[in-house]
């Protein structure tokens, strides 16, 4: 622009060194001509400069401006397109790590709600809607009472903001069955005087009913040892007050204390080889097996007790059943419980059948009887640790060894069910997997 307006006035002091009045005027007439075109030009680029700088700034941030021109205007179009640039960059690295930040929030397992103090929710991530069974997707600006109505979470919130200091809860949600410990963590919005709240949830629910098993197990397993201890105590005791000197007697309780030992033995092995399974350490040595061997080796081991119970033992086996994979032993102990418990509830002239068959390349075997059944209220629990369907725990038995089956079995990679009608019988049922060609 410079170098033009020189130019103009080279071009007037010319006209007028050379033609005079007449020249000066003509030079002066050009010269207007030529500064009104100039002006429309640079109005021109002016206007189009604007249009860019709203375009980059509001519309299309990868837009940029055109460098050419006049050197001002070029110099501003260098400056702006700079600015642009580090305002895109600030920018990506903004939303990058908004999306880290979300990425990470979602993928949680522990709720996370942050909550102003008038009860509107600024974010909340998918755990916290699960662990409170929210009903529909929970949004920003919605009210927290649309995430929960639980008034201990609600309180806990709002006490922590009342009292600027954290406050923490153990809540048990009823409608869930869920435990969940929530921390509530006040802190001050920084453009205002807006008190907003981070609540952060913790499923407890698997520690509780982990502490609770073991617990019950505890209670359960002295239960069962004070049994045969106060049995061993007792023919002990009888046998230092003087029946030891009377030999049948003392056969008789030697037996009994022997019995109570043995009990005690099995209660313990029991107990040993649930917490291996439950543990993993229990070994796998899997090998490919007839089932009609694994049924044959079980069957003998209880054919003399079926003969003494008047029970009749039958199996019943579909054609060319294939081989399983199994650790042989294992599965031994899952038919020996199974057949045990259906010989010992199945009264004289019953039956008890053992049977097998093949269903999309899983083998299925049952131990089916025809003994007086399992009370309805009883079936949810007959896989626990312990359980006996008897109250007074009179029948023999240490109430684990349906536990270890179904243990035995899920470590198959199988599943065991037990369907039952009182008085007529019950039905365990088993898969493992079929064997692969080789």
């Amino acid at each position: 622009m410079l170098i033009e307006t020189n130019g103009l006035v080279v071009l007037v002091a010319a006209g007028t060194l050379l033609f005079g009045v007449i020249g000066t005027i003509l030079a002066g007439i050009i010269a207007v001509i030529t500064v009104v075109f100039l002006s429309l030009r640079l109005t021109a680029q002016f206007s189009e400069l604007t249009e860019d700088v709203i375009r980059t700034t509001s519309i299309d941030r990868t837009h940029r401006l055109d460098p050419t021109g006049p050197a001002e205007l070029t110099r501003l179009a260098r400056a702006v397109n700079r600015l642009v640039d580090r305002v895109d960059s600030d920018i990506s690295e903004d939303t990058a790590e908004r999306i880290r930040l979300a990425s990470i929030l979602n993928s949680m397992r522990e709720g996370v709600v942050v909550v102003d103090d008038q009860g509107v929710i600024e974010s909340a991530n998918p755990a916290s809607g699960e662990m409170l069974s929210s009903i529909g997707t929970v949004e920003p600006g919605m009210q927290l009472t649309s995430l929960t109505n639980h008034p201990d979470v609600i309180a806990v919130v709002n006490r922590s903001i009342e009292s600027e200091t954290p406050v923490s809860a153990e809540i048990e949600l009823f409608d869930n069955q869920r435990t969940l410990m929530a921390v509530s963590t006040p802190f001050p919005r920084p453009d205002s005087d807006v008190v907003r709240a981070l609540l952060l949830l913790t499923d407890l629910t698997d520690l509780r009913r982990l502490d609770t098993t073991r617990r019950e197990f505890v209670s359960n397993a002295s239960h069962e040892l004070r049994t045969p201890l106060a049995g061993i105590r007792a023919s002990a005791e009888t046998l230092h007050r003087g029946a030891m000197d009377d030999p049948e007697s003392r056969k008789q309780f030697l037996r009994m204390i022997r019995e109570d030992v043995d009990r005690m033995d099995q209660l313990i092995a029991e107990m040993l080889e649930l917490s291996r399974l439950e543990s993993g350490e229990s070994p796998m040595e899997l090998e490919n097996v007839e089932p009609k061997k694994l049924v044959d080796t079980a069957i003998k081991q209880f054919s003399a007790v079926a003969v003494d119970a008047e029970i009749e033992l039958k199996t019943s086996f579909s054609a060319e059943l294939p081989q399983v994979s199994v650790d042989a032993k294992k599965i031994d102990h899952v038919f020996t419980n199974l057949i045990s418990n259906a010989v010992k509830w199945t009264p004289a002239g019953g039956t008890v059948t053992v049977k097998g068959w093949i269903d999309d390349e899983t083998v299925w075997f049952s131990i089916a009887d025809t003994g007086q059944g399992i009370e309805p209220e009883h079936m949810p629990h007959i896989f626990e640790r312990f359980f006996k369907t008897d109250a007074a725990r009179s029948q023999p038995g240490t109430g684990l060894g349906l536990s270890i089956a179904r243990h035995i079995v899920e470590a198959h990679g199988g599943v065991i069910s037990a369907t039952s009608s009182v008085g007529e019988g019950s039905e365990f049922a088993f898969t493992v997997l079929a064997a692969t060609p080789e």
